[in-house]
């Protein structure tokens, strides 16, 4: 009897543990070499493709490095990728955002792109802040430079997400550049 009651004792402050336990646990992860640093609110997972970035009459291949994670039905994301020589920065940041509104079927016209500060990032092109919301989905994205490296910052969810708002301030303002 007093083994059974052990067990349900236990399993009892598990379960008191667990609910404790915040559902965007914040800590800071380091992205690629460079030194960037940024509050994610989980253990983010890695992967590298080349995508193509159109550049006036060509598509040009370039490597995207991503980091993502999901927590609190919120998914967040860091991708990075280096912008061709030739290729002008601003071009770039302008075919990533298009890019990046095609799977939510916005236009870039239909999202309202806000100037952003964050420090230590180029002013050319400064640091952007955009948000969307549809019949089903809502995002959050910010796009900045360094040097000749172009990262964007997201945080998706679905349309009725109440923290997500909440939730990209925390990680876009976690953003640290060297």
């Amino acid at each position: 009897m007093n083994r059974i009651l052990r067990h349900v004792v236990s399993w009892l402050g598990l379960a008191v543990l667990m609910a404790c336990t915040p559902t965007l646990n914040w800590r800071e992860t380091h992205f690629g070499d460079r030194g960037l640093q940024v509050l994610m609110p989980c253990k983010p997972d890695t992967a590298t493709r080349t995508v193509q970035l159109p550049s006036k009459n060509q598509a040009i291949d370039v490597t995207l490095r991503m980091q993502g994670c999901e927590a609190g039905d919120l998914q967040f994301t860091l991708a990075q990728m280096t912008v061709p020589e030739g290729v002008a920065m601003n071009d770039a940041l302008s075919a990533w955002r298009a890019a990046s509104f095609v799977p939510l079927k916005v236009q870039s016209s239909d999202v309202s792109v806000q100037h952003w500060r964050i420090e230590g990032a180029s002013e050319a092109p400064s640091p952007q802040r955009a948000q969307v919301r549809t019949a089903t989905h809502r995002a959050q994205w910010v796009w900045f430079a360094q040097t000749n490296q172009l990262y964007q910052a997201a945080v998706y969810g679905d349309a009725k997400s109440s923290k997500l708002d909440e939730a990209a301030e925390v990680y876009f303002s976690g953003i640290k550049l060297p």
